[in-house]
This record gives structure tokens, C-alpha cells and sequence, in this order.
């Protein structure tokens, strides 16, 4: 079965791809560092009883971080989605016994199980770990039954 890519496919895929690459578990050590720069940072203002120099700004710098991270993931998670799946084209894939076999437009692959390391399935993607590296490849999970996914699940586990 293939599937039109289009802008809502497109999005929704991203939105998976931004939402595991912030919740990933190198992006929760930021998360958490941020906070703690964030709450060093109001404490050091109500110790010394306001903004005093440049301390008045680390509250807000902290929180611009925070934003800046989140806007820049969502940014590269689009580029990334729509490199792969190119808006008009169309998508499809086929479990082989030993590789994924991924077709987008003109372009298709025969990728071996043993080079993903995890799978996690989102609301509009399903989301393949790169073994060794923060990569994923993204798939959508419209192409796949829940059959499917516990297959894909058996075959990188």
C-alpha cells in the first residue's frame, strides 16, 4: 500500500520526531539543567533582594534557552521529514524477513533490521533508532498495523 504524503502527514510526522528528540534521554539532561540554571537563578534574585547587574537577566536567559531548544528541534524535525518524504510524493513499505523495505517517490530502500537499535511508535510516525547514533527514520504510521509494529519490535529487539 502506498501513501500520498501531504502537509498534514508531514506535520504530524515532525511532531513525533520533535516530540521523541526532546524527550530522548540526553534532551531530559538539558531539560533538567535548564531547570536548575532557571531555579539557581530566582534564587540568587530573592537572596539579594532583586536584579543586580547582569543576574537579573540569567532568569530570562534560562527561559530563552528553553524556547531556543524546542524551537530549533521542531525546525530540524520538519527539514528532516520533508527531506525524506517529499510533499506530492508517495510512501510505502514492506516488512521483509531480514531488512525494511522503504520506497518514497522514485527512491526506494532495502534496510537491514540489524541497523535499527529501538522502535517507538507516535500518533503519525513510527520512529526508527539508528544503531550507535541519535538518528531516527521516520515512517509513516498509517503504513503500519499494530501487527506490524510488534513484527518490527521482534526483528530490531
Amino acid at each position: 500500500m502506498a501513501l500520498p504524503v501531504d502537509e498534514k502527514l508531514l506535520r504530524g510526522m515532525a511532531r513525533d520526531a520533535a516530540i521523541y528528540a526532546l524527550t530522548r534521554p540526553a534532551a531530559i539532561v538539558m531539560w533538567v539543567a535548564l531547570v536548575a540554571a532557571f531555579v539557581v537563578s530566582i534564587l540568587n534574585l530573592t537572596a539579594t533582594g532583586g536584579a543586580q547587574g547582569l543576574s537579573g537577566l540569567l532568569p530570562v536567559a534560562s527561559i530563552a534557552l528553553m524556547v531556543y531548544a524546542v524551537v530549533m528541534t521542531v525546525a530540524g524535525a520538519r527539514r528532516a521529514v520533508r527531506a525524506a518524504n517529499p510533499p506530492g510524493s508517495a510512501v510505502w513499505i514492506r516488512l521483509g524477513d531480514s531488512s525494511l523495505h522503504v520506497g518514497t517517490g522514485s527512491r526506494s530502500s532495502d534496510i537491514a533490521y540489524t541497523t535499527f537499535q529501538s522502535v517507538r511508535a507516535g500518533r503519525h510516525a513510527v520512529l526508527l533508532r539508528l544503531r550507535g547514533a541519535s538518528a531516527v527514520t521516520a515512517i509513516p504510521r498509517a503504513l503500519l498495523s499494530d501487527d506490524d509494529i510488534v513484527t518490527l519490535r521482534s526483528r530490531i529487539g
